[in-house]
């Protein structure tokens, strides 16, 4: 095959993969996603959860920003150690989209937030000490169904009580749930 011809087979199934993509320029998109939260206070072990609900927004076939609103709780499976943090808060980020196919899109996010954290210990209550939040990861989205996808997110976060000024959590987290398509 000549030069040309290959370059007309590469445009033309870059042009099919492209036209088939699942992100375009203006969609809408709910995601639903929850993560194990495993805590150690003086050799006790707790478990409970972080829960994630994200709106986003397509900016182009391959950049978009999304709105995360987060919940957790450690003691909500196990609690033995008698302390229990509890947090909420809001983390806008950006995601750019590597693989955008029908079928699978894989996207990098990087994003920085807020929250309130209240710990209770043994010996008291902190109530609505400030959170911020840094997160920089990758996720993907295995389309199940139409406008169901099956995701998969795995975010570095850092987050530091900033009234207290010390780090109150930190490192990957394995972020499992659903994203739906609402347009």
């Amino acid at each position: 095959m000549t030069y040309t011809k290959h370059l007309l087979i590469l445009l033309l199934v870059m042009t099919t993969v492209t036209g088939f993509s699942q992100n375009k320029k203006g969609d809408i998109s709910l995601s639903i996603t929850a993560s194990p939260f495993p805590t150690t206070n003086s050799d006790s072990h707790d478990f409970g959860i972080i829960a994630k609900a994200g709106l986003e927004f397509h900016l182009s076939n391959t950049v978009s920003f999304q709105g995360s609103f987060f919940s957790s709780n450690n003691v909500l499976f196990k609690d033995e150690s008698g302390v229990s943090i509890n947090s909420y808060g809001f983390v806008p980020s950006i995601h750019y989209y590597f693989v955008n196919t029908a079928k699978l899109n894989v996207f990098g996010q990087l994003g920085y937030g807020f929250g309130f954290e209240d710990l209770t210990r043994n010996y008291g209550v902190i109530k609505n000490s400030a959170l911020s939040i840094f997160s920089i990861g990758a996720g993907a989205n295995y389309k199940l169904k139409e406008k169901l996808y099956l995701q998969l997110h795995l975010p570095y976060f850092n987050t530091k009580n900033i009234t207290v000024n010390e780090s109150a959590a930190g490192g990957v987290a394995v972020f499992l749930g659903f994203h739906f398509k609402l347009n």
